[in-house]
């Protein structure tokens, strides 16, 4: 399977979501039961992403995750802070690969 290519725009925005996500996840670490967003709205990463950017970014993950089986095309899952996680994680391994 071929991974859609992201522009820098978009890379730029992983980079500064992954960065709000670790500093967020440090503050709150502890005994959560519900990664539904708890931050502000000003800190969701959703805000820095078009609906196509995310979709995007969520097909490539699948790739990763489960060979495209759990791709629902416009599924957003930038609003569950474990799902989000996962979702930039990869698409950091991804963008460390280009540059390697």
């Amino acid at each position: 399977m071929k991974k859609r290519t992201l522009t820098t725009e978009t890379k730029a925005k992983i980079l500064k979501s992954a960065a709000d996500i670790l500093r967020m996840h440090g503050g709150l670490a502890g005994d959560r039961i519900c990664q539904d967003w708890s931050g502000s709205p000003a800190e969701n990463p959703k805000r820095l992403f078009s609906d196509s950017e995310r979709d995007d970014i969520e097909y490539n993950h699948q790739i990763d995750n489960s060979g495209l089986g759990d791709y629902i095309e416009g599924y957003d899952g930038f609003g569950d802070e474990m799902a989000v996680s996962f979702t930039m994680a990869d698409a950091l391994s991804d963008m460390a690969d280009e540059y390697s």
